[in-house]
């Protein structure tokens, strides 16, 4: 499960990652707004939730190897709900039972995650920043986004590194020395963090990196593979609405 969070980016070579960055965002929204408006409790919800799912993978295509981490990372984090059951004794009349409560919040988070991710791997970190400027997102959130994204990716690179030096070094075995180690990680990660975020944002300074100059200039014209992509995946979110009003859930 060593997938880095900076090799996921634009890692996918479906024929989502031919859309336009908007596109793909839209769309993904789209699937990802169906997945959680489908009643999961219906069969045709539960199909409708996992079908999109799949078929949303497979049409961003990511590598086998984030496809994987993805899977595992969601049946270790989501499984143990059904462990809950047991503890969780009888239910009232008329109320649903806690086995439907666990596949409900088992199969919208799997569902949501494999779309999630789906679409990030679709997205370089140059394409979601041209894709929050193109949508109406305010420009407070879309600079909160981008900065998480980019954080995030500068926390897993040091992570990293801090970790194989200490591998190398030897300081990995051990009761007493893992407790040290954890004791003193802070005085050397989070120094080395804001270092390493000064020296970026100095060399952006230095470039010419500012507030008035991160647009797009220029319109750009939905294609035609575009507005498809978005009729079909929004029309999942649509049927996902219309189950729901049949079964009245």
């Amino acid at each position: 499960m060593r997938t880095a969070w900076h090799d996921i980016w634009g890692c996918a070579r479906g024929p989502v990652a031919r859309l336009l960055p908007h596109a793909r965002i839209l769309a993904g929204t789209g699937v990802f707004a169906g997945c959680m408006a489908a009643p999961t409790l219906d069969p045709a919800g539960a199909g409708l939730a996992a079908g999109a799912a799949v078929l949303w993978m497979g049409a961003c295509a990511p590598p086998f190897r984030a496809v994987r981490v993805m899977v595992v990372f969601g049946l270790v984090a989501l499984l143990p709900y059904f462990a809950l059951v047991a503890l969780l004794g009888s239910e009232a009349p008329g109320t649903r039972s806690t086995l439907a409560i666990a596949w409900d919040l088992f199969l919208r988070a799997m569902c949501g995650l494999v779309v999630s991710v789906a679409t990030l791997t679709t997205l370089r970190a140059s394409d979601l920043r041209e894709g929050l400027v193109r949508l109406p997102v305010p420009e407070a959130v879309s600079a909160i986004l981008l900065q998480i994204v980019h954080q995030t990716a500068l926390l897993a690179y040091e992570t990293s590194r801090v970790a194989s030096a200490i591998s190398v070094r030897g300081a990995s075995a051990g009761h007493r020395t893992a407790w040290r180690l954890l004791a003193s990680l802070p005085r050397v990660w989070l120094p080395r963090i804001v270092e390493r975020a000064d020296r970026v944002a100095d060399a952006m300074e230095l470039r010419g990196y500012c507030e008035s100059n991160l647009g797009f200039s220029g319109r750009v014209r939905i294609r035609l593979a575009d507005g498809v992509a978005l009729l079909l995946t929004w029309s999942v979110f649509a049927a996902a609405l219309a189950i729901r009003y049949r079964s009245g859930r």
